[in-house]
């Protein structure tokens, strides 16, 4: 399924695809390529971008502080600990506190005191969870609504794409049938090089070759033509961090959307 039909399914939108992942015509994955620990935030992936001079992306960062702007007011300076604490960090609990930061005297840890749940502690130390990309797609007169995380693999950044479960709520009330759908986690290895946002992405065909040449082994299923990853994230990264280079991001396959603004 390599060949004509794929490009001309790339030079229809690299997202608007991913709504009907089954027939996406690109390796997709059940779980997530990122962790907390390698997420990072580019501004300048934000901005409209053009492909083709047909399909506009509207490229925005969400911030998220439901319930973290009180803490954060307290905890200015617990951001800064990312590279000082990393895992050994030790937390106590002291509900109805305030929050603060502290050094222990004889391990040297620094101890975050106050009422903080896990995702609110990861929040502080890996300030980029706070943060995603809005990919608004507009073809046409469709608009497509997805959420995208950017991660960085042994100096190479992979953007994990799926649909935002507002829009995916709309139109399930628009038509049950997409409830029958599978959002998958899409992947693509991105640069961005000034007014340029190049992409790419892994194809079956390519996906199945390397399987069969006994190079790599990782846990997938196939629905029709398609190849869904079912390994876990820590497999996903392993994967891709070996073959980021490799034939299998075929450079005479990647997209290039322009920046218009």
């Amino acid at each position: 399924m390599k060949t004509e039909q794929i490009k001309r399914i790339k030079l229809f939108g690299f997202f608007i695809i991913l709504l009907v992942a089954t027939q996406s015509c690109v390796v997709s994955s059940l779980h997530p390529l990122y962790t907390d620990s390698d997420r990072v935030h580019l501004e300048e992936l934000e901005g409209v971008w053009l492909e083709d001079d047909k399909t506009r992306y509207e490229i925005t960062t969400i911030v998220d502080t439901t319930g973290l702007e009180d803490q954060l007011n307290k905890m200015e300076s617990v951001s800064k600990l990312k590279h000082k604490v990393g895992s050994k960090l030790k937390v106590k609990y002291k509900p109805n506190s305030g929050v603060s930061v502290s050094k222990d005297s004889i391990t040297g840890q620094f101890v975050v005191n106050g009422a903080l749940d896990h995702k609110q502690i990861m929040h502080y130390l890996y300030p980029d969870t706070r943060k995603h990309y809005q990919i608004k797609t507009l073809f046409e007169k469709d608009t497509s609504i997805f959420d995208g995380v950017l991660s960085k693999l042994n100096g190479n950044y992979f953007l994990d794409v799926i649909p935002n479960d507002v829009f995916l709520e709309e139109k399930l009330a628009e038509s049950p049938a997409i409830g029958m759908l599978l959002p998958t986690h899409m992947f693509f290895k991105i640069e961005v090089k000034e007014d340029q946002l190049v992409l790419n992405s892994i194809e079956p065909d390519d996906f199945k070759k390397l399987l069969k040449s006994n190079r790599v082994r990782v846990e997938y299923i196939e629905r029709d033509d398609d190849v869904i990853i079912t390994a876990p994230t820590e497999d996903i990264q392993k994967f891709l961090m070996k073959f980021a280079d490799s034939e299998l991001f075929d450079e005479k396959d990647k997209g290039i959307l322009k920046r218009i603004k």
